[in-house]
């Protein structure tokens, strides 16, 4: 007599009701994902290396890598250990400033500042204006460029 597949197989591939409700996969993306693919965009045009690159580094595909930075996709563990690697951080780098966390010593005003700060150094004009900025090899030069871009700022709040 052919043994039938067993029920428990069956079950498997389908979504299990509890209730009368199906349950939700626990794999989706979290806040925390999010925020791991934020720190892995900003690392990443802080070393100025484009999707392509740190893809074809880590054998995936360009959309994967904007899947992660988007928040889209989890990564995994073996993953993002392969990631800081090619980025040259710690694993504990992309949880860094993660919202949630307790730091009594540090008011929310300043949380939300050194976010703003890591959104605002994600972006690539930001790393281009430093670039030029620390090209400037006299200090004294740099320290008027300084003071020029204090006035510009005064003078565009008025």
């Amino acid at each position: 007599m052919p043994s039938e597949p067993s029920e428990k197989k069956s079950k498997s591939r389908t979504p299990s009701k509890r209730g009368g409700k199906i349950r939700v996969s626990s794999k989706k993306p979290t806040h925390v994902d999010e925020h791991v693919g934020k720190r892995l965009r900003l690392r990443r045009n802080l070393l100025g290396l484009s999707q392509d690159e740190l893809a074809r580094r880590l054998g995936l595909t360009s959309q994967l890598i904007q899947k992660y930075e988007a928040g889209e996709t989890r990564i995994s563990a073996s993953r993002l250990y392969a990631i800081a690697v090619q980025l040259a951080v710690p694993i504990t780098w992309f949880f860094d400033e993660m919202e949630g966390k307790k730091r009594p010593s540090i008011e929310p005003k300043q949380t939300a500042e050194a976010q703003d700060w890591s959104e605002l150094v994600t972006k690539r004009e930001s790393r281009q204006l430093l670039e030029l900025y620390f090209g400037i090899a006299d200090e004294r030069l740099r320290r008027k460029l300084m003071e020029v871009a204090q006035l510009l700022k005064t003078t565009d709040a008025e």
